[in-house]
């Protein structure tokens, strides 16, 4: 994931059996934000920003709100494919960076001629 603003990049981390990639929880003001790419079990398509806010004092979840689930789309300013997070006077703007693996097997028969 990357800020559009200040550039800085996080690598986001699994959970077993999650299909999502969630990003570390971070202050803001008297509350705890977490991000997460929800694939929804489409590996293929541009997965949602859902979000979780905590009350730091209360320690319990913010009543979910618009802010929850955002939605791809482009930036004209930074010409990516953006997430605006919004929430309270909190405006983030994301795009991320996808990498896969892939792997083979080989069979080598090595032999003399």
């Amino acid at each position: 994931m990357v800020n559009n603003d200040t550039k800085e990049e996080e690598v986001l981390y699994e959970r077993r059996g999650s299909r999502c990639r969630f990003k570390r929880w971070f202050p803001y003001k008297n509350y705890e934000i977490q991000l997460r790419l929800d694939y929804n079990g489409k590996p293929n398509e541009a997965p949602i920003l859902d979000a979780d806010i905590r009350d730091t004092t209360t320690g319990k979840l913010v009543k979910r709100d618009l802010w929850h689930h955002t939605e791809v789309k482009h930036d004209a300013a930074s010409n990516t494919d953006s997430y605006i997070f919004k929430f309270d006077s909190l405006v983030l703007r994301f795009c991320i960076i996808t990498t896969a693996a892939l792997d083979q097997s080989f069979r080598v028969a090595v032999g003399k001629r």
